[in-house]
């Protein structure tokens, strides 16, 4: 499993589609008694993350209706932010960067004609956090807020653009403020990235179940959240609760790509390789997402068939090219899979200490880690690992770093606990590793 699997990913249409719900408001800082910690979700940012197999026709007609509108009336801010939004959505759905052109020419026509129009200023912000501009997605954010102060939506994304540049002191404030104002699908799903990336798992389980129950107008939406509440369950080794949530995810979405891919990491840790190559296949047939071909190569891989895995691998560089093309910055992901796959670690350090600079992600630091390990720089590679470890994340790809960058280092006794970690946390923690880290053990133990 590579980094693309690893990274929790809460991403493009959630916030765009917020649906106003009667709900008790609960704190996003405790899910119980004893739970204190933060909650968000790492928002729209990670569009190389989406994708969604089937529409269900919603976004279809969204643009369609607002295409219809401007028609009549072309000066018409609401129809022109309502079509720069299903763009959005659009690029979520198909994986395609192209649509991030149209959205924001909408966008800007309508802030052309009325510069301090809330829904565009945030859909701005939501396109810019779709492209990986964080900061840029903050300031378009904090104008909107600055409008509006009483609508959710512009917390969100300046939240989730928060979260993306390491702020989570900021996100937490952020995302506390739009659970206050409209506690919905949108943003308790961000209370649940939040708890996880804190280490309260079950707090995290607990805030995904509030979003699948308050649903969305979308049902992709909410069939993604239900693929959330299964990697939850996965990522902590509770396989049939995370079967049960991805088949739940098919039955109301069927045939939904991310259900699929997450089912076939699940077969393969049952042992039935060639079901999870053709579950694979399926979510990649028509929107081939980096994630799930990396996973795809390594199951061919693992199965012997080394030409099939260098193809996954090869349309992974190429739809970086495609991104880049389009205005999306991809080096983070880039830089993970170039180390990886031992590429071109140059490339992949240049790529990462760079991004480094701006952003301060957990995510971001182990990317950096990893490089730097791949770089032979252990000690450089350990301090950026600790960062990337800094909130408590109970994430096994994470120890698993941490493990190897010690056993570099030489301190097997530091080293064997954290790759021992990994494993305790999940012991198919990794279609890729798994088995490194296994015979790392076994190593450190003579």
């Amino acid at each position: 499993m590579s980094y693309f699997q690893s990274k929790t990913t809460l991403m493009l249409a959630m916030a765009l589609l917020l649906v106003g719900l009667s709900l008790v408001y609960r704190s996003v800082f405790s899910s119980g008694p004893e739970a204190q910690s933060p909650a968000v979700s790492s928002g729209p940012g990670m569009a190389l993350a989406s994708g969604a197999s089937a529409s269900s026709g919603y976004t279809d007609r969204l643009i369609a209706t607002n295409q219809e509108q401007l028609k009549a009336n072309p000066q018409d801010v609401k129809a022109l932010a309502g079509l720069g939004t299903g763009y959005l959505q659009k690029a979520r759905e198909t994986n395609d960067p192209t649509f991030y052109a149209q959205a924001e020419t909408a966008l800007q026509k309508a802030l052309e004609i009325q510069p301090d129009y809330y829904d565009g200023l945030a859909g701005m912000g939501s396109l810019e956090l779709s492209r990986h501009a964080f900061k840029q997605a903050e300031e378009w954010g904090t104008k909107a807020q600055q409008t509006s102060p009483g609508k959710a939506y512009a917390y969100g994304v300046i939240g989730d653009a928060r979260v993306e540049l390491g702020n989570y002191d900021g996100a937490i404030e952020s995302f506390q403020q739009m659970v206050d104002l409209r506690p919905d699908l949108g943003s308790y799903s961000r209370v649940s990235y939040a708890r996880e990336l804190y280490g309260d798992i079950d707090g995290a389980i607990d805030a995904m179940q509030q979003a699948i129950e308050a649903g969305s107008p979308a049902a992709e939406n909410t069939a993604w959240c239900r693929v959330q509440l299964g990697n939850l369950y996965f990522n902590s080794n509770r396989a049939e609760e995370a079967e049960q949530a991805y088949n739940e995810a098919l039955r109301s979405y069927p045939n939904y790509l991310h259900a699929q891919a997450a089912l076939a990491q699940l077969r393969w840790t049952q042992g039935k390789p060639e079901e999870a190559i053709t579950l694979y296949k399926q979510s990649v047939a028509s929107v081939p997402l980096p994630q799930y071909l990396t996973a795809l190569g390594d199951l061919h891989a693992k199965q012997g068939n080394t030409q099939a895995a260098q193809e996954q691998y090869d349309l992974v560089q190429y739809i970086f090219k495609v991104f880049e093309t389009n205005g999306v910055d991809v080096a983070v992901e880039k830089a993970a899979f170039l180390a990886d796959y031992d590429l071109d670690t140059p490339e992949a350090a240049k790529l990462i200490e760079e991004a480094a600079k701006s952003r301060n992600d957990i995510h971001t630091q182990d990317t950096l880690a990893w490089t730097l390990y791949r770089a032979g720089r252990y000690q450089e590679a350990l301090a950026a690992q600790e960062n990337a470890m800094r909130l408590g994340t109970k994430n096994p790809l994470f120890y698993f770093h941490l493990g190897m960058i010690q056993a570099a280092l030489d301190d097997k006794v530091s080293a064997r606990a954290s790759l021992q970690k990994a494993l305790d946390i999940n012991p198919n923690f990794s279609i890729r590793y798994v088995t490194e880290a296994k015979q790392m053990l076994d190593k450190l133990a003579k």
